[in-house]
């Protein structure tokens, strides 16, 4: 098969000639290679059981990986599904179009052939004005997982998607590099309450200002579903976005992180490894081929990340060292992008598996950080919990912090205060107290020498976190401000997605 190639530019839009060959092959059941403002995509006619097919043959894509449909106008979901639920239209009033991929209980209208063999189906409307005008102009959903070899970095440039996909497909539309570099959010809209099954360029506190907090089921490490269950979005099951070369992710501090990545890099010959860093911090590296993946000055971090990855590749590289990047709005996004590439592989330099969170009483302060924390720590093999050092006796979590939690969103669960207690703390627990005080009297009480900070000793501050106890809604309001900033940059020191 010869690949036709055309473009479509954000000043001139298509050759109108070009426009409806692309539209034909689509129509007759071809696949078609388009930019989205996430990634390029490879797209067939939805409705078509051969034409969705070919686009899992094309990819070498597992056929219980589900599709998403891409759409142009908002009337065009409603025969794909059977219902839409109050927050989705929330959420499509609000991101629509854009990066957001939302998953309903599918209509006949949708072959399972697209959908993986589930009930479900994934939806979009792209934002990209070459992307909706290629559906508009095809009049039918077009189905359209990334535009790569299945398990490669996903493709941010037409040469991506002709070193893949050439001679594989009917025709690629040249649009250009894209503007996210990632693909978009899912969210699963099915069950009782939404929930994130791939994070993006949408994130957690953006969907939270809509319709509150989603839950979360993205696997932040390798693939871990059962090889007879299948995915509900893409991403899910198998390894993604995975180079050639073998990919470490090094997290912990950012300091330490350097100095053991070039540890580690001066094991191979400079030009076989790689190292995966930001603009910022290029120059701290001396050896071994060091590429960016953006700016955190910038806010671009995450753009080149499938770029660099590629590039990797091309410069024949074969073992590479990843820092962890946090920092920004779309820091959850690009960790589970970058851990998958890695498989799971992760060197960590202070490896902790608990948090202790300790307070006085154990029932304002610690549950409050406790409980913050789960909601923002993707990575749930790390047990996160709270404990008071003067518990006589055990009593619930105050009333008002509840509230206060329920208000924003927060899941917390109805718990009593807890004494902190020897078993409560081993090699790999991470003690934070709130207090100078509280830390002094754990050191003393339990003789430990290491892995004990106040919350804001931790993050490079100065002070206590001061207990709101008699103060009035405000007093309280301000505590949860005050600890989801030091909670989230507690966060990015550790490295944790």
């Amino acid at each position: 098969m010869q690949t036709r190639i055309i473009s479509w530019d954000k000043t001139d839009g298509y050759d109108p000639e070009e426009l409806r060959e692309a539209v034909e092959i689509l129509r007759s059941g071809g696949l078609v290679a388009f930019p989205t403002e996430t990634v390029y995509g490879l797209g067939c006619d939805g409705t078509d059981e051969k034409a969705a097919k070919k686009v899992y043959e094309a990819k070498g894509r597992p056929g219980d990986n589900p599709l998403i449909l891409h759409i142009a106008e908002r009337e065009e979901l409603d025969p794909l599904v059977k219902e839409i639920p109050p927050a989705a239209e929330k959420l499509i009033e609000t991101f629509w179009p854009g990066p957001m991929t939302l998953v309903f209980r599918k209509s006949d209208a949708v072959p399972k052939t697209v959908t993986g063999g589930l009930g479900t189906v994934a939806v979009r409307m792209p934002a990209h004005a070459g992307a909706r005008e290629l559906i508009r102009a095809a009049g039918i959903p077009v189905a359209a997982p990334s535009a790569n070899a299945s398990g490669k970095p996903s493709p941010t440039e037409c040469a991506d998607v002709v070193e893949d996909l050439d001679g594989r497909i009917d025709m690629i539309i040249d649009g250009g590099e894209v503007g996210i570099g990632y693909e978009s959010t899912i969210l699963d809209m099915t069950g009782l309450r939404p929930v994130i099954l791939r994070p993006g360029f949408i994130t957690r506190e953006m969907i939270e200002e809509v319709i509150g907090t989603p839950g979360d089921e993205a696997i932040p490490d390798s693939p871990s579903l059962a090889e007879d269950q299948a995915p509900k979005a893409p991403g899910m099951k198998y390894r993604h976005y995975a180079p050639k070369a073998e990919l470490t992710v090094v997290r912990g501090d950012e300091s330490e992180a350097v100095v053991k990545i070039d540890e580690l890099a001066r094991q191979f010959p400079p030009d076989k490894v790689g190292i995966l860093t930001c603009d910022e911090r290029m120059d701290r590296y001396e050896y071994g081929v060091v590429l960016s993946i953006g700016s955190e000055k910038d806010n671009t971090l995450g753009h080149n990340l499938y770029h660099s990855l590629r590039e990797f590749d091309h410069r024949g590289v074969t073992r590479i060292y990843a820092e962890t990047f946090f920092g920004s709005e779309q820091e959850d996004a690009l960790m589970n992008r970058l851990m998958k590439a890695a498989g799971g592989q992760v060197v960590d330099l202070a490896n902790y598996t608990r948090v202790v969170f300790v307070c006085k009483e154990n029932v304002t302060i610690s549950p409050m950080a406790e409980w913050i924390m789960k909601s923002i720590v993707m990575d749930k093999s790390i047990e996160i919990c709270s404990r008071g050092l003067v518990v006589l006796f055990s009593e619930p979590i105050n009333q008002k912090t509840i509230d206060l939690l329920n208000s924003h969103g927060v899941p917390c669960e109805e718990q009593s205060s807890r004494l902190l207690r020897e078993e409560d703390i081993d090699e790999n627990t991470l003690v934070i107290t709130m207090s100078f005080t509280e830390k002094v009297k754990v050191v003393e009480a339990f003789g430990l020498t290491e892995h004990i900070y106040t919350l804001k000793e931790f993050v490079g501050l100065e002070d206590d976190v001061l207990d709101p106890y008699g103060g009035d809604e405000a007093a309280y309001e301000a505590l949860y401000l005050e600890l989801k900033d030091l909670l989230y940059k507690m966060k990015k020191r550790l490295g944790w997605q």
